[in-house]
């Protein structure tokens, strides 16, 4: 990126103008009276060209030699990359069931023609799925599987394991819903290195961690039904991980400082409850030790995440402060 300056010129009783360089324009296809976007942040603007909703970008995925869980793997990657039209070029039943897979876990991919040798697959998303909204739906979803794994703490109970162990895969295929908008965001404002960038990494470190948080909570669930029985004094740590959960995604959506002090303070009360419940399980057999430091080992985890969330929440609020 070339950083280069430019002067402001008065027009008019109430407007400032600046001229754009004449190589931006004609690289990017412009020419007088066509407009463009402007990403408006506190001490910058990002000016890009307006991306017309109907260029849909295609890809050719040619599947030979590779195995189900590469191809798989590719296809997640086209749809993270902002990839709208895929055709695979197929050689044997793995790779169709590869795609069939990669459909089913990804929002908005169907699969629109099967010729034999080769699938189509589209992607189809709208403006209905906002990024905050997508976020503040995975938020919601590890703060109930948390609280869920909590009453199956108090209350052995296998259903309700067992649906923490499904709601897994639906956090997978929101995590990478967002990752696809955001990959998408910074390939169209990439001269937006303002609050707005700050923002869009914001987007990308909560997705990661509430998709390693699902895991950690389905992991929990597993070893729960390993052990075959209620151990309500682990909620004594499950309940404060809970709430730093709870304050590090609400710090975020608010842009609020004063929660996600609140969050770091917590997390280092926590140290404390971790070792004296690390000590206690030396009290039990081997096997059940095993399951024990597991859950123990997530629930650190989920701690660890939620501090990490808070620092990003924190330097957020900053900015817009």
């Amino acid at each position: 990126m070339r950083v280069e300056a430019r002067k402001i010129y008065f027009s008019g009783g109430s407007s400032y103008i600046i001229t754009l360089p004449k190589k931006w324009v004609e690289d990017n296809g412009l020419k007088a009276g066509d407009s463009v976007v402007m990403h408006i942040g506190r001490n910058t603007v990002c000016i890009s060209p307006q991306i017309p909703k109907s260029v849909r970008k295609e890809v050719v995925i040619d599947a030979k030699g590779l195995g189900r869980a590469c191809l798989v793997r590719r296809i997640i990657s086209c749809y993270l990359a902002g990839y709208d039209s895929l055709r695979i070029k197929v050689y044997n039943e793995e790779h169709r069931k590869a795609a069939d897979l990669a459909a089913d876990t990804l929002i908005g991919a169907e699969i629109m023609e099967d010729l034999g040798k080769v699938i189509s697959m589209e992607v189809f998303l709208d403006d209905r799925f906002r990024t905050d909204d997508v976020l503040e739906r995975m938020g919601n979803m590890c703060i109930a599987m948390l609280s869920d794994f909590c009453s199956a703490l108090k209350n052995f109970n296998e259903y309700m394991c067992n649906s923490i162990i499904l709601r897994e895969n639906e956090i997978d295929r929101l995590h990478f819903l967002v990752l696809r908008q955001v990959n998408l965001a910074v390939q169209y404002r990439e001269a937006d290195t303002g609050a707005h960038s700050r923002e869009l990494f914001g987007y990308w470190t909560f997705a990661r961690r509430f998709e390693r948080i699902a895991d950690h909570a389905a992991n929990m669930a597993r070893n729960l039904l390993r052990l075959g029985r209620s151990i309500p004094e682990l909620c004594d740590i499950v309940e404060p991980c809970l709430d730093m959960l709870k304050m590090a995604s609400i710090a975020f959506f608010r842009k609020d400082t004063e929660i996600a002090d609140a969050v770091l303070t917590e997390f280092e009360d926590l140290k404390y409850l971790e070792e004296r419940f690390y000590r206690k399980i030396i009290e039990h057999g081997v096997e059940e030790a095993i399951q024990l430091k597991s859950i123990i080992d997530s629930l650190t985890r989920i701690a660890a995440y939620s501090a990490d969330m808070a620092e990003i929440a924190l330097d957020i609020a900053v900015e817009h402060e």
